[in-house]
């Protein structure tokens, strides 16, 4: 499995990761959506089987759904083998330590590898989340009370690196001046869609001055949420292209075909 440094984190990891939306939630194309229907011990068994392959980073969220599958799989690896990316919408300080408690006692974990700001908005909207639980989905500036008690987690080592996750290119610009994000992830897919403002050449810029300044950076919404399901080979590999500027790709997979298919395009595609 092809391994990288996270940026400037001390965390070295596969340059596929295992997107656990799939396991809990419908996904493909517009008329076609299925999947959502593995249980936790489904679950554990295919995690367990894409860590023996090399993929040794589990993304999952506390609105997912699939914290019940990773804390499973989690029984049956070495915790240590493993890099857990969680996220969460928490905005103040106070929100941000629950946040975390939450995260490791339903994931049945001492520490989260990657703690996310999840879905970091430029301008701040009422929301509800796949639960129908509303939720303020804020700005950076909104959160950084939350980020600070992630970064002081860090000392205690309960978190190993704060992050922040957008749809949106004036955030990624953002993100330069807040030197305590250690990771990024973004959309990135061959439709150029779930960016919600610039082209995508502005928002692959953006993502170019991130790698450059040191930040860990990580693609998601490669498969547009499934919606390129039946072009799913052209859709990994024209997102593998951008290998010089992003460090690894957030893939949703349901099974072991998936998991095979976009190692082998990996092989095929970086050099």
């Amino acid at each position: 499995m092809r391994t990288i440094q996270l940026g400037q984190s001390k965390l070295r990891v596969s340059r596929l990761i295992y997107g656990s939306e799939p396991f809990n939630l419908k996904k493909g194309p517009d008329g076609e959506r299925n999947q959502g229907d593995k249980n936790p011990e489904q679950a554990a068994e295919i995690l367990k089987e894409a860590l023996e392959l090399g993929v040794n980073v589990w993304d999952t969220s506390d609105d997912y759904g699939t914290h019940p599958h990773i804390r499973e799989a989690l029984t049956r690896v070495i915790r240590s083998d493993v890099v857990i990316a969680d996220k969460s919408n928490a905005l103040t300080e106070k929100d941000g330590w629950a946040a975390l408690e939450y995260s490791k006692q339903s994931l049945g974990t001492d520490y989260v590898d990657i703690m996310f700001l999840h879905n970091v908005m430029h301008v701040a909207v009422d929301r509800t989340d796949s639960t129908g639980q509303p939720f303020r989905s804020g700005t950076l500036k909104d959160r950084m009370g939350a980020l600070g008690a992630w970064v002081e987690a860090k000392e205690s080592g309960m978190v190993r690196a704060t992050a922040l996750s957008t749809h949106n290119t004036k955030v990624l610009r953002q993100v330069l001046d807040v030197p305590e994000i250690d990771v990024v992830c973004t959309t990135l897919n061959m439709a150029g869609a779930v960016i919600e403002d610039g082209t995508l050449e502005e928002h692959l810029e953006a993502i170019r001055a991130l790698k450059e300044d040191g930040r860990g950076v990580y693609v998601i919404k490669v498969l547009n949420a499934g919606r390129l399901r039946n072009s799913a080979a052209d859709a990994v590999r024209w997102a593998y292209q951008f290998h010089e500027i992003v460090d690894a790709w957030n893939i949703g997979m349901y099974d072991m075909n998936d998991v095979w298919s976009n190692l082998d395009m990996m092989e095929e595609c970086l050099p």
